[in-house]
């Protein structure tokens, strides 16, 4: 439980999404810690997070534009959605129905309905490879990378997305020495190049002319990216983002939920 002056932000897992629920008074002054809470939760990366919301006092209508700031927030880089639960309340459901929340967030009455969506995501192909602290790890994700994207007929995207991971992987070796997790996804002509380790230190793009070593890869991964970026996470670790846009109309854009643990 997450608790402030004047709200409180529980969560649990539901299957493989996270059911968020803030109790109390959202206005200027809680936003911040309500995005910033969902935000590391969309970090971790589960099948959803979804917010209910029958216990949230809204001061103004227009708070509810932390959802779609957090939203647009995630959108380059993640496909994990973002839904909201009414909890059957008419007053919330027609304000929420009248709002331009929903039309980039979905909303349902109930938490059944919302758990129902989730078999039915925007196409995507995704899949994850677990990683060790050691030297050999960054080998192993580029070989990993290069293979996935054949699969995924995403050739067009393939060196620059071996690069960048490289530079992921070798950063996360060097310097948050955690077990890590590497994240692809393809969805609309996006791919995406996501490491997750265990060190809660945000990496900081450094210029080339810096002396320190630390953040100088990332000038790589800058240069190479559409976009790129880090979030923290709810565990207390991070994870460095970067896509890659695919101009290659062979490119596979059917539903992929493959997940592989190994080194």
């Amino acid at each position: 439980m997450s608790r402030g002056d004047r709200l409180r932000i529980g969560v649990q897992a539901v299957g493989e999404a996270v059911v968020v629920t803030p109790t109390g008074l959202l206005d200027v002054s809680t936003a911040p810690q309500l995005r910033t809470f969902l935000l590391k939760q969309l970090a971790e990366q589960p099948a959803a997070v979804i917010v209910m919301l029958q216990d949230l006092v809204l001061a103004k209508a227009y708070t509810l534009s932390v959802f779609t700031a957090v939203a647009r927030q995630t959108s380059a880089w993640s496909g994990i959605p973002l839904i909201l639960v009414t909890g059957r309340q008419h007053d919330r459901q027609v304000q929420l129905h009248s709002t331009v929340v929903a039309q980039f967030i979905p909303v349902f009455d109930d938490l059944a309905s919302a758990l129902v969506s989730m078999n039915s995501p925007p196409a995507r192909q995704l899949t994850r490879l677990r990683l060790a602290p050691e030297p050999g790890s960054s080998a192993a994700a580029r070989r990993y990378v290069s293979a996935t994207c054949q699969l995924w007929r995403c050739e067009d995207a393939l060196e620059d997305a071996v690069a960048i991971v490289s530079e992921l992987v070798a950063n996360v070796v060097q310097h948050a020495g955690t077990d890590a997790v590497l994240r692809l996804e393809f969805r609309r002509q996006l791919l995406t190049v996501a490491v997750s380790d265990g060190n809660a230190k945000l990496p900081v793009l450094r210029p080339l002319t810096d002396s320190a070593e630390c953040g100088r890869g990332l000038g790589i991964v800058a240069g190479l990216a559409t976009a790129w970026g880090a979030n923290p996470t709810s565990s207390g670790g991070k994870i460095v983002w970067a896509t890659i846009r695919v101009s290659s109309p062979d490119a596979r854009t059917e539903i992929g939920n493959g997940r592989h643990d190994g080194k």
